[in-house]
């Protein structure tokens, strides 16, 4: 149990409102004295006050990601309590929230916390890491969110919204260099108003990563290369009635290396007998080359596109189209081994896209009954395949030749949704929703022998060609949610809430070393039921935001997965499982241009039921931090931020995979310092991350050789330097 020296704390931060290093920019202080900015959200469909929205929403704006430095979606975990994410070998995400989500265990699992982009689901693990930058701001919605955002939300959704065109033709640039590494940076945006009904803004960004682990064998700084992001945002607005939001986006990543290296529980000799000269002991060092086998690379190339149109009907209901069109392509290749001796290299490729059309009714706002009634289609398809390279590998006396596994997923979803918001008077509110959901996936799968090498015995015994392998699934599911809230002043809300979200059934893509296919292909239905009780809202003069909430997590055949090194392979299992706990998040205006924030994330169970604690679930996170805005003079203003993060210890394998796969508890400090010149619009700005240089474990997994952990540390120091100029 968590020490109980640390809840006291956390509370009395909720308490005293030092919260929410996750609140969107706009609720940062207001230089004006006069308090806290309202927040308006879109979490329910709707443009809603944040304040009075009953759920359990963290805001990031955007803003305030680009002065905290973070480009992917994983730098969320200082801004929202009770969100992890890990990165596996292969370069995907695992997302969790609440203690519940996906492992990257099986890669063409979907999440249990769903993704969505400008309204678009996004529902691979690879699409997690596309840049976030040029963002309005980012919404995290916890609980089961089945109703409104549909497919595969059972514990939550990520919501990113990408940044429009302003009012006026305008823009910025900005360029930043990191001082230990050499990495830099630019990006810029442009809006270009046409006239009063059309307006565009073009935005790009060119991240030259440089690398900070030492790779000797290849004598290289790992992992190393770029990311190109162009995106277009335009709104038109054709008649009184018509207005169209659409948006297109081409990005490229394109690495060479990675930061997976031994780390723990290392066979120091035989580790040095395979050229690893340190014995694997050293933090940042590596001693690892694929030979011939191939490169170790991290390459994807992606395009995302989405269209809305909202048709005002007359007598304030709204008719809103959402089509989405979302296409990449990947490529990953791991030293399996992790050493210079070529024992194992696996090579990831994947091919995906997706096409999505929501049709939504939107009826007044303010009425005693409100309601939104809508039906949506998906149709997607996956092409998937995973080849294995062994060269002596320490099996059976030694294996040889390349096995490859084909996996390929076709899927159309139909759904039909429904929400009704009764206010029962004023001051209170009912609110009760529905989904309706059929979604057919037809699979399958082959694994055979490439080649043998020359080397007939062995792998041909084990593998031959296996069997062509298909099956077809389909889920016909019902999302639930019902919300009683009061509210107590005009800016705060009381509520309880519960609801039902479902993931469907998933398919397992990789098969043991010595089985023609997956013993188990087929996972069930994941479903979870959410009950929640909380409070929030805007306080003393709104000086303070105040979010406290408790909840409950019952899991059904949750889908879990991990890497067992004994076994050498990839095992999922279906269990039950539960997670309950308490989050608050707060912030309040100390005076003017000074703001306190930070949130705590208390999650004393989350076991699934044979007892074991759940991957990716630390007991307690907390940060505590503080913004300025002060003008020196009325040309100059200082800004910046303070903050410290914490996270108690946490399990990257379940207990059952050998060795020691826990990340150990970790303590972060971070600052930012801006200075601006007013009249020219110009700012320098001095970043700096992880300024103790604390060590930990960002993932962690037993070496398939059998000699020791291997895993991936957190990023150490860095300062960055940077301009930004605004017109």
């Amino acid at each position: 149990m968590m020490n109980a020296r640390k809840l006291m704390l956390g509370v009395a931060v909720s308490a005293i409102a030092f919260g929410a290093s996750g609140m969107a920019q706009a609720q940062e202080a207001d230089t004006s004295g006069q308090g806290l900015a309202e927040i308006v959200v879109t979490a329910q469909k709707r443009e809603t006050k944040l304040e009075t929205t009953p759920a359990t929403i963290n805001v990031v704006g955007g803003e305030q990601l680009a002065n905290m430095g973070v480009v992917e979606i994983k730098g969320l975990a200082a801004n929202v309590p009770g969100f992890t994410m890990h990165e596996s070998p292969g370069g995907l995400s695992g997302v969790s929230l609440r203690g519940v989500g996906t492992s990257a265990g099986s890669q063409v699992f979907e999440q249990s916390v769903g993704l969505f982009v400008d309204g678009i689901y996004h529902p691979r693990a690879r699409q997690y890491r596309d840049a976030l930058f040029d963002v309005e701001r980012v919404e995290v919605v916890k609980g089961s969110q089945g109703v409104l955002f549909g497919k595969n939300t059972s514990v939550g959704a990520v919501s990113v919204i990408s940044r429009g065109p302003g009012e006026q033709t305008g823009g910025y640039v900005q360029g930043q260099i990191e001082a230990n590494y050499g990495s830099y940076a630019f990006e810029g945006a442009v809006d270009f108003v046409a006239s009063d009904t059309f307006k565009l803004r073009i935005a790009g960004l060119y991240d030259k990563q440089k690398g900070y682990i030492e790779n000797v064998s290849k004598t290289r700084d790992e992992p190393s290369g770029d990311r190109h992001v162009i995106r277009a945002v335009a709104e038109w607005d054709p008649s009184d009635t018509i207005s169209v939001r659409a948006k297109s986006q081409f990005s490229k990543l394109d690495f060479l290396g990675n930061n997976f290296e031994f780390i723990a529980n290392q066979n120091v000799a035989g580790l040095q007998a395979l050229g690893v000269v340190d014995g694997g002991l050293a933090n940042y060092v590596k001693y690892e080359d694929a030979g011939t086998a191939g490169i170790i690379n991290d390459i994807q190339k992606s395009q995302d596109h989405a269209l809305e149109v909202n048709i005002d009907l007359g007598g304030d209901y709204t008719l809103t189209s959402a089509t989405g069109y979302s296409k990449f392509d990947f490529v990953n290749g791991f030293d399996s081994d992790s050493t210079p001796t070529v024992f194992l290299f696996s090579q990831f490729n994947e091919g995906f896209d997706q096409f999505s059309q929501e049709v939504r009714l939107t009826s007044p706002a303010g009425r005693p009954i409100e309601f939104i009634v809508g039906a949506f289609y998906l149709n997607s398809e996956t092409n998937y395949n995973y080849y294995t390279y062994y060269n002596g590998f320490p099996v059976l006396g030694g294996l040889y030749g390349t096995v490859r596994q084909d996996f390929n997923q076709k899927e159309n979803t139909f759904a039909g949704f429904g929400q009704a918001t009764w206010h029962i008077a004023d001051d209170v509110q009912f609110l009760l929703g529905g989904r309706l959901t059929t979604d057919k996936k037809n699979a399958d799968f082959q694994k055979f022998l490439v080649d043998d090498l020359g080397r007939p015995a062995g792998l041909v015994a084990l593998v031959g060609n296996g069997p062509f392998h298909a099956v077809s699934v389909r889920d016909t599911t019902f999302d639930f949610s019902g919300t009683l809230s009061y509210n107590p002043t005009e800016s705060s809300t009381l509520y309880i809430s519960a609801g039902q979200g479902n993931k469907g059934s998933g398919f397992v893509n990789q098969a043991a070393l010595a089985a023609p296919f997956p013993s188990t292909f087929l996972v069930p239905v994941e479903r979870v039921r959410t009950v929640e009780a909380g409070v929030k809202g805007r306080f003393l003069d709104g000086r303070a935001y105040v979010s406290l909430a408790a909840y409950h997590l019952d899991i059904k055949d949750y889908q879990d997965s991990f890497y067992n090194s004994t076994a050498r392979a990839f095992q999922v299992r279906s269990l039950d499982a539960k997670s309950t706990g308490i989050e608050a998040e707060g912030q309040f205006q100390l005076a003017r241009g000074l703001t306190a924030y930070g949130n705590f994330a208390w999650n004393p169970s989350a076991k699934l039921d044979n007892g074991e604690r759940m991957q990716r679930s630390p007991r307690f996170t907390s940060t505590l931090g503080m913004r300025f805005n002060v003008p020196l003079s009325d040309d100059v203003k200082l800004s910046g931020f303070g903050q410290y993060l914490h996270s108690s210890t946490m399990l990257h394998q379940p207990a059952s995979a050998p060795g020691d796969n826990t990340s150990h508890p970790y303590d972060l400090v971070s600052a930012r310092v801006e200075l601006e010149y007013v009249p020219l619009g110009l700012s320098f700005f001095i970043n700096g991350q992880n300024l103790t240089k604390d060590v930990y474990r960002t993932f962690s997994f037993g070496s398939p050789v059998g000699l020791g952990q291997v895993g991936a540390l957190n990023e150490p120091r860095t300062i960055v330097f940077g301009l930004r100029k605004t017109f």
